[in-house]
């Protein structure tokens, strides 16, 4: 049986740039943590991540990737039902802080807690 809710808008495709020498455990958990604060935000939004145009469903598994990692091979897409784009900008700016060498200040230490970047 089709479907006839139309898809989720997305947002256009915006490279992410590893500026970490070596993308390391530190900052993959920084990225999983900026993730879930925007989705805090937004439940109903879809984060969408490709690694040289294939999309990552488990940020884990990048930790596994030969290294080094293409430091441009990674993508941003957002799926949102709502339409509201309005906090993209912001989630791709501290994805892009969160793969570089200063990704500590994104590492929260308490379980179950969640950053309140957004």
């Amino acid at each position: 049986m089709e479907s006839t809710t139309p898809p989720p808008k997305r947002s256009k495709p915006r490279n992410l740039v590893v500026t970490n020498e070596l993308l390391e455990f530190g900052n993959i958990e920084a990225w999983l943590n900026i993730i879930r604060s925007y989705k805090s935000l937004h439940p109903t939004h879809r984060v969408i991540l490709y690694y040289k145009g294939e999309v990552v469903n488990n940020l884990i598994n990048l930790f596994k990737l030969g290294r080094p990692v293409a430091a441009e091979g990674f993508q941003l897409e957002v799926a949102a039902p709502d339409e509201d784009f309005t906090h993209e900008p912001k989630l791709f700016r501290l994805l892009v802080e969160g793969a570089g060498p200063d990704y500590e200040r994104f590492i929260i230490h308490e379980l179950h807690t969640v950053l309140k970047l957004f």
